[in-house]
């Protein structure tokens, strides 16, 4: 029914716009088939990306076969974009950070960040809001969130349970406070590189439909002394100022950090090809 629906409102839509409409200098201009086809198509694959009537990446090829057929674009004009060079910039970015995972390298950093920072609950979420930000320089802001929460809640769990002798007035902020430094250590340091977010790239070839070329280091360049910048602002702002937590170890933390990074092993010849592979990339770009 759904797959029947989206080209259903496409025509809809495209039937129910006016003939004419005022341009911004006042005067009358029409509205040509090209037009009523680009936005019947536009409700289609809204339609379509919503319910997920198909799979997302073939509603993305909808404008390939739609737009050449109704005249809205030539072939060539249509498929330039799917080719365009921060397209295979992001492709690669992407084919990057589902290697790290597949070997886990990411949650090995995470783990040794982590277990560098301290046990305290103010340095332990410094600590994961560093190995966040880092973590999601390179890999997907939501792909680091899903890596670092599980190590987060493990840490959590140390708060309430049997080994916390006389727990600080602050420990009830310590959850509330770590979980929120994750999410926002994802969004700070996702914005440091061109490939760490989607919109990142987007922005980048905005800009240079409008003659402003930004490159990788270009980006880096800006975007990496923002995050240094917002970075312990935001932590010194939900530690001290929103969530204030307490400034003792947390019995065991450091024992359930090393548990973990112990339950890894040792690192596969794959792992090692991955890091390298990942380090030449990184200098490359």
């Amino acid at each position: 029914m759904l797959l029947v629906l989206g080209p259903v409102v496409a025509g809809l839509v495209a039937w129910v716009l006016p003939e004419s409409y005022a341009g911004a200098n006042g005067a009358v201009e029409s509205v040509t088939g090209a037009a009523r086809a680009t936005a019947g198509l536009g409700a289609w694959m809204a339609l379509w990306w919503i319910t997920e009537a198909v799979d997302p990446s073939v509603t993305a090829l909808l404008p390939i076969a739609v737009l050449p057929l109704f005249g809205g674009m030539k072939v060539a004009a249509v498929c330039a974009p799917y080719a365009h060079p921060l397209v295979f910039l992001f492709l690669g970015g992407f084919l990057l950070s589902i290697a790290l995972q597949r070997w886990e390298l990411h949650r090995r950093f995470a783990l040794a960040v982590v277990g560098v920072a301290g046990t305290s609950p103010s340095r332990l979420t410094l600590g994961f809001m560093v190995a966040t930000a880092l973590l999601s320089m390179w890999v997907s802001n939501t792909a680091t969130v899903v890596v670092m929460l599980p190590i987060a809640l493990s840490v959590l769990s140390l708060v309430e349970g049997p080994s916390r002798d006389g727990p600080s007035a602050g420990d009830g902020n310590l959850p509330t406070a770590l979980l929120l430094s994750v999410a926002y250590a994802g969004s700070i340091g996702g914005m440091a590189t061109l490939v760490g977010s989607p919109p990142n790239l987007i922005a980048a070839s905005t800009l240079q439909e409008m003659g402003i070329e930004v490159d990788f280091l270009g980006w880096l360049s800006v975007g990496l002394p923002a995050s240094v910048l917002f970075l312990p602002i935001a932590w010194w702002w939900l530690t001290r100022r929103l969530f204030p937590v307490p400034r003792t170890p947390i019995e065991g933390a450091a024992e359930r950090i090393a548990e973990a990074r112990a339950g890894l092993g040792p690192m596969r010849p794959a792992g090692r090809r991955t890091l390298g592979i990942f380090a030449l990339a990184a200098l490359a770009w």
